[in-house]
């Protein structure tokens, strides 16, 4: 049986890393409405000057696509275990769920998971389940174990700055202007969904602080997985360096797709590390 895993841009992976993964893209929106879609064809620097003039929105991916290339590989695969964004961030999930289980001619073929997951998170579900399908592991089973591992990690955000997050609704626009007054960092808990978890004086002591929550909450976890959007090189230098110090070693690194930086904004550092 061939088996094909399929992400959506919000994984910032590379595709070439694994024979039989494909991804279908999610959508940017401009305030005027004109739609992008986010892969590889959208160019990074054209992306963050668009965000740096307006508010974006981003949008599922449409049924037309995504319909297209689950009966394109179903042309060549058995079955499609398709990873996307977590349900907490966007419909994606819903939405494919239930036409994969609703539509007769993809019931058994493909296989919406719940990661909860994102970006470095769907990475690592990339790997589980091509580890899965070379233990000859079928949907329904590969579908039960992402659904069982989607609670394993645990992830923190730091922006340096709240604007985007706000612009998005990702934080209400009082506690995107109180941390701009006191001028603190926030750092923020993700687990399928994004919550205040605490806050800093500065970036570096904000990073210091989710290295130390990382300890407390994964004990003697001693691998992380980063990724990051936009940044001076100096930034990223230190961010490594403080890891390093604290006596973690780096897995993952990987620039967000910019699906994901339409809400987060520029120099914004997400780090996850898997309890098991």
């Amino acid at each position: 049986m061939k088996i094909a895993i399929l992400t959506d841009s919000s994984f910032d992976g590379n595709l070439k890393s694994f024979k039989d993964l494909y991804q279908v893209p999610l959508l940017i929106v401009e305030e005027d409405g004109t739609t992008h879609f986010s892969d590889d064809k959208l160019d990074d620097d054209f992306f963050y000057d668009l965000l740096e003039k307006q508010a974006l929105k981003t949008a599922q991916t449409t049924p037309g696509e995504m319909l297209k290339v689950w009966d394109k590989l179903l042309t060549e695969y058995d079955q499609i275990i398709f990873l996307p964004l977590s349900k907490g961030l966007s419909g994606q999930f819903n939405t494919y769920r239930m036409l994969s289980e609703t539509e007769e001619e993809y019931k058994g073929k493909v296989f919406v998971c719940d990661t909860n997951g994102v970006s470095i998170i769907n990475q690592e579900f990339v790997k589980k389940v091509a580890f899965w399908i070379a233990q000859n592991k079928r949907g329904f089973e590969i579908m039960e174990l992402v659904s069982k591992a989607n609670e394993d990690f645990i992830g923190y955000i730091i922006p340096k700055t709240l604007d985007t997050l706000k612009r998005g609704g990702r934080i209400s626009p009082a506690a995107a202007s109180l941390a701009k007054m006191l001028k603190i960092v926030p750092i923020l808990r993700y687990d399928g969904k994004i919550d205040k978890e605490a806050t800093a004086r500065t970036f570096k002591k904000a990073v210091n602080e989710a290295l130390d929550l990382i300890k407390k909450n994964a004990k003697g976890v001693k691998v992380v997985d980063i990724s990051y959007s936009k940044m001076q090189p100096e930034t990223l230098t230190e961010v490594i360096q403080i890891i390093e110090e604290k006596g973690f070693q780096i897995n993952l690194k990987s620039q967000i797709t910019s699906v994901i930086a339409a809400h987060t904004g520029k120099e914004t550092l997400a780090i996850a590390v898997w309890k098991k």
